[in-house]
């Protein structure tokens, strides 16, 4: 009997290992839960005649084996560390893929303008994925970048929203998309609620002077917003947020009353909503998009008194503050199309459109209403997998409204136009060097009544740039790396300029450590050349039209500990600035104020920046970073540099994974230091209008969060959570200010329609 059991138990482990076999497919699961792991990336290649042909995995792993000799097989998803392996035709085999717990084995392009793992590159970037933003529910690009990223802060100034990074204003700060700057700013800051969060494959931040690579406006960092590409044949997205009311401004207004659209304008639903449907087939990817999003408006006062003691004069003086927070309206729709027509060339084409209307607290039957038109077109040819040529146009147009309720009549206010052809080259020389070299021209052009004193004509300027760069990324060994780059522009108003950097990066496992180099400039803006406007008679703008470019020094050296279940850096920097770009404040015979451009002495920021990620185990992780800050902004010798010295996040998350249902739970804080500086206001002294100096100073104060992502069958994912838990709220409401207008909840649900209808139809098929 015992013998009779044993061969049954031989027979059955024959037919399956043979059924098993006969698949001829590969399982790709997570090595620690065991859970098949879809849409895995999965690229064979000949080891005898060097063919490619690739394969996606399906709902529950699996993907088909195509090879007909023995191949190196290659397997990658977004969050796991990259496998290598042969095999064999016909052969079936599972791949456990390990967690990358710190995201150090992503690839990553913009720090050098070629493909790098995070852990390769030469200067520290951090990196936030679309797992990271969809599991908390954020739909805002201000609070991703706050929550994950120390040393950048969002505020409200008088134009809007304002940000700043390692203490540089925007002006000094490339947004990118895919790659390609955005046209449309003010005060140096692009229409932040053009990017849709929903549509983030991952964003990479890169911190320093990065004028080498990308020019003018990357003094300072840059921030490349990657999108998303479908991955299967039939991709069908719906997600929807919603939040609680800001502020109810006119609960009581009947459908007859004189301001019920002015007051339907104002209390809009924190809402929003997108709509994605994708495809990848053989040859052809296309990629749609729509989003309506919409936020209420609201006042924030303050709780005490600002008590403003002048420096200037013997006097002090006393205002209760109060802000008007806009509302908005926004629609968005986009296409993208995408053709290979063989393994190594391949085109591409964009286009978009965007809609946002603002709506302020002035009942004057009008608000500004923004317009962007955007296009594009990149073709790439790949002659090995270091070389390869790409060339791209850009063409992104911004209008900016005036639009009149009543009439429906708009009238333009301000129109940015960018024209800008790249052509970009990457090839190897040998085995250690692999060389970058790009051309490209970028024409700026603005019409504005900003221009013009008066405020019934539109004035047009224009610059253009013309720009070379070249690069040498030199790996010496496995441990020593060299990165030398070198780019010219020639302005069309300042002429040429030369930025130079230099990059090393030494690895001694556990330890990385990171030097990097580089000359940075900016050349003033059109505006800051010809700003010519007063809004309303309040204040008067003035531009300089004799300013000189601003250039940059930037200096850093990092450490980095990566071990087990740590991950730390450790990075000091220093900026050295000439001739840089501010403004002050003056007051005219007529006691209006006065705000002029103008090239300061030169000028200095030093930092420290911290950086910490560790998997506590048993499903628990936790991260956070610190950031000082010291800027050396000075007038009259006194500080009026407005940033706060010290801040810093953390963030604790809890993770569960089951066979069909993924939970996490995101516990996080942003903290922001004291700090002490100088202001200016108007006054009037001995019956003269002028202007006088305070000291101003805010306490410390910290924001937390709460966020449950429940994710069941892959395709359906309900994130409820509440923001600013502790509902803090600035006692006194200036510019520099935080504007939260206190504890808020919101929740959030996403349907992948495609993947819960194959995972049911499979489920169906084997009952």
């Amino acid at each position: 009997m015992k013998l009779f059991l044993k061969l049954v138990m031989v027979y059955f482990i024959f037919v399956g290992y043979y059924s098993y076999a006969q698949k001829s497919e590969i399982q790709v699961i997570d090595k620690e839960t065991k859970k098949p792991i879809p849409y895995a990336n999965l690229c064979f290649e000949s080891l005898i005649n060097g063919a490619k042909s690739y394969s996606i995995s399906s709902l529950d792993g699996w993907a088909e084996n195509k090879v007909k000799e023995k191949s190196l097989l290659v397997i990658s998803f977004v969050g796991y560390e990259t496998v290598f392996d042969t095999v064999l035709s016909q052969e079936a085999k599972i791949i456990q893929l390990t967690p990358d717990l710190f995201n150090l084995n992503q690839v990553v392009v913009t720090a050098t303008r070629t493909q790098k793992m995070l852990k390769d590159v030469p200067a520290i970037t951090q990196l936030i994925t679309a797992k990271e933003i969809e599991t908390r529910g954020i739909t805002e690009i201000a609070t991703v970048l706050q929550d994950d990223v120390p040393g950048i802060e969002f505020h409200q100034a008088g134009y809007g929203t304002n940000m700043k990074m390692q203490g540089l204003d925007a002006n000094y700060v490339l947004f990118l998309i895919d790659g390609e700057p955005m046209a449309g700013e003010t005060e140096g800051n692009i229409d932040y609620a053009r990017l849709n969060m929903n549509d983030v494959e991952r964003i990479e931040i890169v911190k320093g002077a990065s004028s080498a690579l990308y020019g003018s406006q990357a003094m300072g960092g840059v921030i490349n917003i990657i999108t998303k590409k479908p991955r299967d044949r039939v991709e069908f997205n719906m997600s929807a947020r919603f939040q609680q009311y800001n502020q109810i401004n006119y609960p009581d207004l009947q459908l007859d009353d004189d301001l019920y659209t002015y007051k339907n304008s104002l209390d809009k639903l924190n809402k929003t909503m997108n709509l994605t449907l994708g495809s990848q087939m053989e040859k052809l990817m296309s990629k749609t998009n729509f989003v309506i999003k919409s936020t209420d408006a609201y006042i924030l006062e303050s709780e005490d008194t600002l008590v403003m003691d002048i420096i200037e004069y013997d006097t002090v003086l006393r205002k209760h503050t109060k802000t008007y927070v806009p509302g908005s309206e926004d629609y968005t729709i986009s296409q993208v199309f995408e053709y290979r027509f063989s393994e190594q060339f391949k085109i591409r084409a964009n286009a978009s459109y965007y809609l946002h209307n603002r709506y302020d607290f002035k009942r004057d039957n009008k608000f500004d209403q923004f317009e962007d038109y955007r296009w594009g077109l990149k073709a790439s040819y790949t002659f090995s997998e270091k070389s390869n040529i790409e060339f791209s146009y850009l063409d992104d147009l911004y209008n900016k409204f005036e639009y009149r309720e009543k009439s429906g009549e708009r009238v333009q206010e301000y129109a940015h136009h960018f024209y800008n052809p790249k052509l970009l080259v990457n090839f190897s020389l040998g085995e250690k060097h692999l060389l970058t070299a790009g051309a490209e021209y970028l024409l700026e052009d603005m019409s504005t009544k900003q221009f013009s004193a008066g405020r019934d004509s539109l004035v047009s300027k224009n610059s253009s740039n013309t720009i070379a760069y070249f690069q040498d990324d030199f790996k010496l060994n496995s441990k020593l790396s060299f990165i030398g780059g070198l780019r010219l522009d020639y302005h069309s108003s300042f002429g040429a300029n030369v930025s130079p950097k230099f990059s090393a990066m030494y690895k001694l496992p556990p330890l990385s450590l990171r030097f990097n180099y580089a000359r940075g400039f900016r050349s003033p803006t059109i505006k800051e050349l010809y700003m010519n406007w007063s809004p309303i008679g309040t204040f008067f703008i003035k531009g300089n039209p004799n300013l000189q470019p601003e250039t940059n020094h930037y200096l850093s050296v990092s450490l980095e500990y990566t071990k087990s279940k740590w991950n730390t850096s450790v990075n000091l920097y220093k900026n050295w600035f000439k001739n840089k770009i501010d403004g002050y404040w003056t007051i005219s015979e007529d006691g209006i104020d006065i705000y002029n451009y103008t090239n300061i002495d030169d000028s200095d920021i030093a930092g420290l920046e911290v950086l910490l990620k560790y998997n506590i185990g048993r499903g628990f992780f936790i991260s956070g970073g610190y950031s000082y800050i010291q800027d050396h902004k000075q007038k009259n010798d006194i500080n009026i540099s407005a940033i706060a010295p010290h801040s810093g996040n953390v963030r604790l998350e809890y993770s569960l994974s089951k066979r069909v249902y993924d939970l996490k739970v995101n516990f996080s804080g942003v903290i922001t230091g004291a700090k002490d500086y100088y202001e200016t206001t108007d006054i009037v002294f001995n019956g003269i209008n002028t202007l006088g100096t305070f000291e101003a100073h805010y306490d410390a104060f910290s924001l937390w969060k709460i966020s449950v992502s429940q994710n069941f069958h892959n395709g359906i994912n309900l994130v409820i959570g509440v923001d600013n838990i502790f509902n803090y709220k600035t006692p006194i409401v200036t510019f520099n200010s935080n504007l939260s207008p206190g504890r808020r909840g919101f929740i959030s649900l996403s349907l992948n329609i495609d993947k819960l209808y194959r995972e049911f139809s499979s489920l169906t098929e084997n009952i």
